[in-house]
């Protein structure tokens, strides 16, 4: 039987190396860079796109105002060449480069940054979250732009890197379909478009994107800054984290971005792949709906702290491969006010989670499900992580039934919704700054998610406005702190992990670095 499986992945990998270009030589300039994903994109539309492997396209087909580059821990300027800020933190002014166009041939304007900021908003799409705040935009010149925002924000220049803001080409989204008034939820028509094509002023070109196959970027020839090193892109679709050992291992593809630590294991003396390690803000939680109606028997508070406590925290990070964290909450480590991961061994109290449970309305426990979707991050299936939590749990007398449902056959835009009682999930943040895991706060968008509303937690919920506004960041961190120290008691995620990161990547590239803004940075790789 195990010759037959072996045999299976052997001939499903030759059958996905077969439609990868062979990467015959590193001088060769004609010569693609491949990498392979298991990727959770469906749209290449920064007003709509909000996977985290997305914005290893958008960043590379779009500018925005600000960056992150590999050697920089703050925004540095991109598309603005300067910026000015009021005395009340509300009002941006910025200055943008004289030089830049878009892959069209048509100038990058004042007009166009309007246009994408306006777009982006009133699309009124989960992207749009992150322009939550704007309350108007307007052009002073041709480079001249500004923004002003309802309230002081201190990480607002860092969510000007995120693809949300990405600045597109006006001109061209209008002739196809794009709309950026009030109106745009329901008369805009560019996503199609933008799914396959630039808009972009960025060094890469989308030349074509065939869901569940791949992705194919080429060089914008005409781009304003350094042109990067390749002239094409192929980003690959392999699910199958064996396909990408095999293709890696034979050279047919640049980069494997999902292998295993088992599978990495295996390329520790290969002589032509280097394995670079990285640390992730991607950080795995479970959901346990607070809405009674949804979360049924997990919406209760005692239940879920049973459940805080019943994980077995060590067993998960071997799932997850050397390198794991366990955070104390959804501030991850790394993060301005994160605290000390916590000790997994010690985290896991089985006594004191079967006291929970009889503190709850079920004493004696209970049979429910946990839904499932088909995602893996950082290689690591949410499946497996089901089948792990399935194991903890009955050790308490909570049983549960594994249902399984595909992020895009309805489990995507039901999580979003916030209709799902149970499940393990994870997220990446948004934008280099602790305020993005603020969405998990009552009556924020991902606290909504877990049917976490104001109402349930009303002080905790108004923190969001005072650290969000607050810009002396030592003020900052100390509420942050705060925040930490009260949900990694009560709330209804439990963060089971923060991953580690590995790509294995052909000795032949310089630049491979893992990037927790665009995972991998396209612009810099080079032979």
């Amino acid at each position: 039987m195990k010759k037959i499986i072996a045999l299976f992945v052997m001939l499903s990998c030759m059958i996905t190396a077969a439609f990868i270009p062979a990467v015959y030589s590193a001088s060769d300039d004609k010569t693609p860079l491949v990498i392979a994903v298991e990727p959770d994109y469906f749209t290449f539309d920064p007003g709509y796109a909000y996977e985290l492997y997305a914005p290893m396209v958008i960043g590379v087909v779009y500018d925005n105002l600000f960056e992150f580059l590999p050697e920089s821990d703050t925004p540095v300027p991109q598309l603005a060449e300067s910026y000015t800020v009021s005395a009340n933190g509300k009002e941006y002014v910025f200055t943008l480069r004289k030089n830049a166009t878009f892959a069209s041939g048509n100038p990058v304007t004042a007009a166009d940054v309007k246009f994408s900021f306006d777009r982006a908003l009133h699309l009124k799409s989960n992207a749009s979250a992150l322009l939550k705040g704007v309350e108007s935009t307007e052009v002073i010149d041709n480079h001249t732009f500004k923004v002003t925002i309802n309230k002081a924000d201190s990480a607002f220049i860092a969510k000007t890197t995120s693809t949300s803001y990405a600045v597109l080409d006006s001109k061209l989204v209008k002739k196809n379909g794009g709309v950026s008034d009030a109106s745009a939820q329901t008369t805009d028509t560019a996503q199609k478009y933008l799914d396959r094509n630039s808009a972009g002023s960025g060094p890469y070109i989308l030349k074509s994107f065939t869901p569940d196959d791949k992705v194919i970027l080429v060089r914008n020839e005409n781009y304003w800054g350094k042109k990067p090193a390749f002239k094409m892109i192929i980003i690959q679709d392999m699910p199958d984290e064996n396909a990408q050992l095999l293709a890696v291992k034979n050279g047919d593809i640049d980069i494997a971005f999902n292998l295993s630590a088992d599978q990495l294991s295996q390329l520790e003396n290969a002589e032509n792949i280097d394995i670079i390690a990285g640390t992730t803000m991607t950080m795995g939680f479970l959901l346990m709906n607070r809405n009674p109606a949804i979360g049924k028997e997990m919406s209760d508070v005692n239940v879920q702290k049973a459940v805080r406590y019943a994980v077995d925290y060590t067993g998960l990070q071997m799932i997850i491969g050397k390198g794991a964290l366990t955070p104390q909450s959804f501030i991850q480590n790394g993060f301005l006010g994160s605290k000390e991961p916590v000790d997994p061994a010690k985290q896991t109290d089985l006594a004191k989670a079967k006291k929970f449970l009889a503190a709850s309305k079920y004493p004696n426990g209970f049979t429910t499900e946990i839904t499932v979707c088909d995602l893996a991050p950082e290689g690591i299936p949410l499946t497996l992580i089901a089948e792990k939590i399935k194991s903890d749990l009955s050790k308490i007398g909570i049983e549960l039934n594994i249902v399984q449902q595909g992020w895009g056959a309805g489990f995507g835009d039901a999580y979003r919704e916030g209709t799902i009682g149970f499940t393990p999930m994870y997220w990446g943040p948004d934008y280099y700054d602790p305020n993005t895991q603020l969405a998990f706060l009552p009556g924020q968008y991902v606290g909504h998610r877990a049917g976490w509303t104001k109402e349930l937690a009303p002080e905790l919920a108004a923190t969001y406005d005072k650290i969000v506004a607050e810009t002396d960041n030592n003020v900052r961190k100390k509420m942050i702190e705060d925040v930490v120290s009260q949900t990694a008691k009560d709330s209804p995620f439990v963060v089971y992990a923060q991953y580690p990161k590995y790509i294995a990547a052909s000795k032949a590239l310089k630049n491979i670095e893992y990037s927790n803004i665009y995972r991998l940075d396209l612009a810099v790789v080079s032979k």
